[in-house]
């Protein structure tokens, strides 16, 4: 008997652990943002439902030499509510970055010129473009970091500054996420 429960109890935590552990890839978002597979989430959100959401970034913990993983969590937004049936059209997603992820709006030649390699963030910006997402960079941060105007990504839009931009659309219905 005590084989047998021994035995249920390894099965249980194997399972569990599998489920934790397999991920999925977009479909928003093809190359970024990996969705761990959660069997029965007892919360989701509504599929008939428009979500407007902003992500104030402003931290970059990959110190500049990979992706900002903030901006893989708006990939991760993205594709983890679209295996879920929320349609990409019910998703109004904005970006805006300042403080030390003002950087990953460089494009890759000045990135190269500042940080001596390309810039790890431009392929997913530039996905992330495509899937109707908007980014914004804030100029107060962006001329404090002493960057040219022409060196910005042309995915990327120049704000007067991140307050502008997260007061201009939380006043219009969108909700903040902020992880950094």
């Amino acid at each position: 008997m005590k084989k047998l429960m021994l035995l249920m109890l390894l099965f249980s935590i194997t399972k569990i652990n599998a489920q934790n552990t397999e991920t999925k890839m977009g479909p928003i978002i093809e190359n970024y943002g990996k969705v761990f597979q959660i069997e029965s989430p007892e919360f989701l959100l509504k599929t008939d439902k428009v979500y407007n959401v902003i992500f104030d970034i402003y931290t970059d913990k990959s110190k500049g030499k990979s992706i900002n993983p903030l901006l893989n969590t708006v990939a991760r937004y993205l594709n983890m509510h679209a295996q879920q049936g929320v349609l990409l059209k019910n998703m109004n997603v904005v970006i805006v970055l300042h403080g030390a992820a003002t950087k990953n709006t460089l494009n890759d030649s000045s990135y190269q010129k500042h940080f001596k390699i390309s810039n790890p963030n431009t392929a997913l910006i530039e996905a992330l473009t495509k899937a109707n997402v908007e980014l914004f960079v804030c100029g107060q941060s962006y001329v404090a970091h002493k960057y040219q105007m022409n060196e910005k990504s042309t995915y990327v839009k120049l704000a007067l500054s991140a307050l502008t931009v997260l007061i201009e659309y939380q006043t219009n219905g969108y909700q903040l996420i902020t992880f950094n």
